[in-house]
C-alpha cells in the first residue's frame, strides 16, 4: 500500500503540469489505477510476520528514509539556489531509487533492487532531458509518470506473485537470482 500511495504522489507530480484534456485524462486514469491497486493491496494484507519484519528492519528503514529525506532536501535546496529547477524531479527520482537498495534484504524483498534500479533509470532519463535543455514541465512529467509506473508495477508484482514469507529473514546470499 505504501508503494501505491507514493506512486500516486508521483503520478500527481507528473500529471499536474500537462495541459487541458491530457491533464484531466492522466489524473482520472491515475486515480482509477491507484484506487484499484489500493483496494487489491488492502485485500491482501494479512498482518503475518509484519511485526517481526518491522522489528528486524526498523533501524535500516529509519536510516534509509532519513538519508532519502536529506538527499531530497539537498536536491531541492541546490536546485533552487542554482536555478536548476528542471533537474529537481529527476534527481529526486534517483534519490528515491537509491533508498530502496538498503531495504531489500532486511525486508526480504530483493525485488526492491529492481524497483530502485528502475527509478534511477527514470531519473537518469530526466537528467538527460534537463541536460538537453528540456523545460521543467517535461522533466517533471517524465520523472513523475515514470516513477509512478515503477512503484505501481512493483505493487502489481506483489499482487500477482504473492508476498514472500516475511516472518523469517533470508539468509545472506540466499536466492540472489530474485
Amino acid at each position: 500500500m505504501i508503494l501505491t500511495f507514493f506512486g500516486t504522489v508521483w503520478w500527481l507530480v507528473g500529471s499536474v503540469v500537462l495541459d487541458g484534456s491530457a491533464r484531466t485524462a492522466a489524473l482520472v486514469a491515475g486515480a482509477v489505477l491507484a484506487a484499484t491497486l489500493l483496494v487489491l493491496a488492502a485485500r491482501r494484507l494479512d498482518g503475518t510476520g509484519g511485526r517481526e519484519v518491522y522489528e528486524r528492519s526498523a533501524r535500516t528503514f529509519k536510516w534509509s528514509n532519513v538519508g532519502q529525506g536529506v538527499g531530497i532536501a539537498v536536491v531541492v535546496v541546490v536546485g533552487n539556489i542554482t536555478g536548476g529547477y528542471n533537474w529537481i524531479p529527476a534527481l529526486i527520482a534517483i534519490v528515491v531509487g537509491a533508498h530502496f537498495f538498503p531495504l531489500a534484504r532486511p525486508f526480504g524483498r530483493l525485488e526492491y533492487r529492481w524497483t530502485g534500479s528502475l527509478l534511477i533509470v527514470v531519473g537518469v532519463v530526466g537528467c538527460a532531458m534537463a541536460l538537453s535543455g528540456a523545460p521543467e514541465t517535461g522533466v517533471q512529467t517524465v520523472a513523475g509518470l515514470g516513477s509512478a509506473a515503477v512503484l505501481w508495477a512493483t505493487t502489481a508484482w506483489y499482487l500477482v506473485s504473492g508476498v514472500p514469507d516475511r516472518s523469517t529473514p533470508r539468509r545472506q546470499g540466499a536466492d540472489i537470482s530474485s
